[in-house]
């Protein structure tokens, strides 16, 4: 039942495959600084059944920090990390924008209003250049896989993921993960550059070498 959806997700998605990273600045990509991280929105759900999904907080705070550390190691010149509340189990305009911005192409993510929180946010921070990241993905149920790994709580299963005390390669079969981002001028409140690992089968959320191969692949062109 759960493997259909994921399969089902998978098909639905693979009109983003071909999009690759975007360059829309018209100069050096060194002259895109000084740069704010915004806090990552990481979104990680899991089936409940054949239709519906069920999103994972705790998961979703673990990706959120590995996706961080990724980020942090690819070299671009931020120069400040700006927190961002975001609740991500009640509807709201930030979080609908979120949604829309990790379905998007290039040539749509040209005409993306940036919100105003996020302007504010990078505006207190100094900073000209704003980087917004967006982690959307699926991890296997986390109860089951802690009873196949007899452990007794999800908890300590992300744990022992965290601490390579286990390796999930096997179940990667059972996940899906996307990664979106995009830099905008705050100045101008226009997108300077976007950049997409759409949705992957078998790319496993809270494995740390699978963000970490995302993330550099999504910012090899930001150049």
């Amino acid at each position: 039942m759960k493997k259909s959806i994921i399969l089902m997700l998978a098909a639905s998605t693979l009109l983003f495959a071909s999009c690759a990273s975007s360059r829309f600045y018209s100069e050096k990509a060194s002259a895109i600084q000084p740069i704010a991280f915004v806090q990552p929105y990481s979104y990680i759900t899991d089936a409940i059944d054949d239709w519906a999904t069920e999103y994972l907080d705790e998961v979703s705070r673990v990706n959120q920090e590995l996706l961080s550390k990724a980020v942090n190691s690819v070299g671009l010149p931020i120069q400040k990390s700006v927190a961002m509340a975001y609740n991500k189990e009640e509807r709201s305009a930030l979080n609908d924008w979120m949604h829309r911005f990790g379905n998007m192409n290039a040539t749509a993510a040209r005409d993306l209003v940036i919100p105003g929180e996020l302007r504010d946010a990078v505006g207190k921070s100094g900073c000209r250049y704003g980087l917004v990241v967006a982690d959307f993905g699926y991890l296997k149920n986390a109860k089951e896989l802690a009873l196949e790994k007899a452990i007794d709580t999800a908890t300590k299963l992300l744990d022992a993921v965290l601490n390579k005390s286990i390796d999930l390669s096997d179940d990667a079969e059972s996940c899906l993960n996307s990664v979106y981002a995009l830099i905008f001028d705050n100045q101008t409140g226009n997108v300077v550059w976007f950049g997409s690992q759409p949705r992957r089968y078998k790319k496993n959320p809270v494995d740390p070498r699978i963000i970490n191969d995302q993330v550099n692949a999504l910012f090899k062109d930001f150049r």
